[in-house]
């Protein structure tokens, strides 16, 4: 008597192998792209947070122009603007729209340009000037810089606590005295 096997059972075993390890570097490619488009979603985010808080104060360098706003603006507003896209409670911009928690170190300046530096196509601080004496045309910049940290580091093989660091300076002319 001959026994005849089967070719589909012994392929069983193989599809299932073959399956793991594809399914592997499916899933390791997709959370890639996932954490790739979470970086340039913060990237977007930061530029237009900087963009808001550089607008606002190159419009309040001598505090609010309207009704309702406060009459003095501090760097502590701009950073909150820069957050949370709100100054004493009112809307002026998106802000981080709550994307701030996977920024480490996030920190917000808000500077007066040194026209000199910026000749050279640096942007650099202007020493003994603070963006709320700018006078008009004077450039006004700010400045966000932080480490992006991706939800899945381990599983990316970067490592635990590594990130990626960033920096978006976004500069107004003064539209103030």
């Amino acid at each position: 008597m001959i026994i005849r096997q089967n070719k589909a059972n012994k392929r069983a075993g193989v599809a299932t192998v073959e399956m793991a390890l594809v399914s592997f570097m499916l899933f390791l490619f997709l959370f890639g792209i996932f954490e790739y488009c979470r970086l340039l979603f913060v990237l977007h985010l930061a530029e237009n947070a900087a963009h808001d808080a550089a607008r606002f104060a190159a419009v309040h360098t001598s505090g609010g122009t309207m009704a309702g706003e406060p009459t003095s603006i501090s760097n502590a507003d701009l950073q909150n603007l820069c957050k949370t896209g709100q100054v004493s409670g009112v809307a002026y911009g998106t802000g981080l729209c709550g994307m701030d928690k996977n920024i480490s170190g996030l920190t917000v300046n808000v500077f007066t340009v040194d026209p000199t530096a910026l000749a050279t196509g640096t942007v650099q601080q202007l020493s003994g000037s603070t963006w709320d004496s700018a006078s008009f045309s004077q450039k006004i910049a700010v400045q966000i810089t932080g480490t992006y940290q991706p939800v899945l580091p381990s599983f990316l093989f970067m490592g635990t606590g590594s990130g990626i660091p960033f920096s978006v300076t976004v500069m107004f002319s003064s539209e103030g005295n």
